[in-house]
């Protein structure tokens, strides 16, 4: 009987303890605004922004109205904590945008952290970036939760400016319609 209980608490605590980081918003637009438009502006958004290197564009179907793809970025610390050559390295993460007529939805997740091996440490690679306060792998003599605190900031605030590209890109007027 210990057994059946034990099952659903440890697996409500990996549940509750192990939230994915991601950002995803539904977005309304102007209702005039078509599947496609909204469809075709992704995609000029996607273009400039996922052209190259390990930065790529996976899917453009415009029938199903989606865009998605993955993308790529190399953390760098500002701060030179303990142990920060040892984290530095490439974040990887995926995005998917949605259509409707009207509306569109974004979604940027699977953000996953790899180290590097620095001087005098070795490789430390915290994984798939989670909702946790606390760093999910120790290193020895490594500022861990400065250092997953850092990683996650940066994460952020480049999604973030992703994100602002992308709805500045989605809002703008559409000009199809000039009196001359």
């Amino acid at each position: 009987m210990k057994r059946l209980y034990a099952f659903p608490i440890l697996f409500f605590s990996i549940i509750v303890f192990s939230q994915e980081l991601k950002f995803e918003e539904v977005i309304q637009t102007d209702s005039s605004l078509t599947k496609e438009e909204l469809f075709s502006r992704a995609r000029t958004w996607a273009g400039q922004n996922f052209k190259s290197g390990k930065n790529s564009i996976t899917t453009e179907d415009a029938q199903l109205g989606e865009v998605s793809g993955v993308g790529e970025f190399d953390y760098r610390a500002d701060k030179k904590y303990m142990g920060y050559s040892c984290i530095e390295g490439p974040l990887s993460y995926k995005f998917s945008i949605y259509f409707k007529d009207g509306k569109y939805k974004y979604s940027f997740n699977s953000l996953i952290h790899n180290g590097s091996r620095g001087s005098g440490c070795k490789r430390l690679d915290y994984g798939q970036l989670t909702l946790s306060e606390k760093a999910p792998v120790k290193g020895k003599m490594i500022a861990d939760d400065y250092a997953w605190f850092d990683v996650k900031e940066k994460t952020g605030a480049k999604i973030k400016l992703l994100i602002a590209q992308l709805i500045d890109v989605m809002k703008k007027s559409n000009e199809t319609n000039n009196d001359w």
